[in-house]
């Protein structure tokens, strides 16, 4: 790759990461706005509810005739099928889950943002020419911070936020146990840890090319 593609490339991510900022930024006002409209808004009527809550659960199957009741773990059926994700939950009728799950999903959104704001820093110094700078060295240490954090904030929030709603709806499904999920992804860890190591490796870089400009 040529010198003049690299930073037309480096320009266009710096507009693609512009137009994400504005949209994140535009999400972060009224997300909470419409939680709370809608929160305050829940219809008692299932059929007219447009409440649907996401949350990260596990969830087990058992094979029990249907009019057999939820079994508990090893007490009763044959486990059938076992996981966990993301699941969502249709029209739920408590508020507590609701509000639960939009708090959840702002502070996920403000620290995605923060990501956004400080990377899209890093690559317009870059696209001006400027890659030895102290600032994008201190802005790379940052994005591994932030890395970081969404990895151990995220899987914690959606394991708090699980067990609120969980024990804010009602599920009785014969055969289906639901419960709270937590996964920790040791690889965005690691690339995250990565990145402030690098971002270190970088500030020496940086002083050993200031002094080559200075003999210069």
């Amino acid at each position: 790759m040529t010198s003049a593609q690299h930073n037309r490339l480096t320009k266009l991510v710096q507009r693609f990461l512009g137009g994400l900022r504005v949209l994140f930024f535009a999400l972060a006002i009224v997300w909470p706005l419409t939680v709370l409209v809608v929160g305050l808004n829940i219809p008692a009527d299932p059929a007219e509810r447009h409440t649907d809550v996401s949350a990260y659960l596990g969830f087990r199957v058992y094979s029990v005739a249907e009019h057999d009741a939820v079994p508990e773990a090893g007490q009763a059926g044959d486990l059938v099928l076992s996981g966990n994700g993301e699941l969502l939950l249709n029209n739920t009728d408590g508020r507590l889950s609701w509000y639960v799950s939009g708090v959840i999903n702002e502070i996920l959104l403000l620290i995605l943002l923060y990501g956004i704001v400080t990377t899209r820093k890093l690559f317009t110094t870059l696209a001006d020419g400027q890659a030895f700078t102290g600032e994008n060295c201190e802005r790379v240490r940052k994005i591994g911070f932030i890395v970081v954090a969404w990895h151990i904030t995220a899987p914690l929030l959606q394991y708090v936020g699980s067990r609120m709603v969980l024990h804010d709806i009602v599920f009785n499904t014969p055969g289906i146990q639901l419960y709270p999920g937590f996964e920790l992804n040791i690889g965005g860890l690691i690339a995250g840890l990565a990145m402030i190591v690098l971002s270190g490796v970088l500030l020496e870089a940086t002083g050993m090319h200031e002094e080559q400009k200075l003999t210069i």
